[in-house]
């Protein structure tokens, strides 16, 4: 038996599977617009990396009728939301450009 390949890219030829990780991305987008984590393009190309550093992840729901492409949705979703939490927490880390200028402004005032 051999090992899967680590990065898939065939996989984002199936255009279910291209659909999904925009429906996955606007999900993640929308649920973090408040925070300005993560923006639908970025989202999107992280669903697209994702779904193609998983294929064996991907075959599996695609070959499974019981799992299918929701279950692939909702895993996505989760991956996304590691990804976004992940991101939220190095920005906290970190102080923004124009946050940084303000700062200096009211300093000087």
């Amino acid at each position: 038996m051999t090992a899967s390949p680590a990065v898939d890219w065939r996989i984002l030829n199936l255009p279910a599977v291209v659909a999904l990780a925009g429906r996955a991305a606007r999900r993640i987008a929308d649920g973090y617009e408040d925070t300005l984590t993560m923006e639908y393009e970025d989202a999107r190309q992280e669903a697209l990396i994702l779904l193609a550093t998983k294929p064996q992840m991907v075959n599996e729901c695609l070959a499974d009728p019981s799992l299918g492409l929701g279950v692939l949705y909702h895993r996505l979703v989760l991956d996304l939301v590691d990804r976004v939490k992940t991101e939220a927490r190095r920005r906290i880390r970190h102080t923004s450009y124009e946050a940084a200028c303000n700062a200096a402004e009211r300093g000087r005032l």
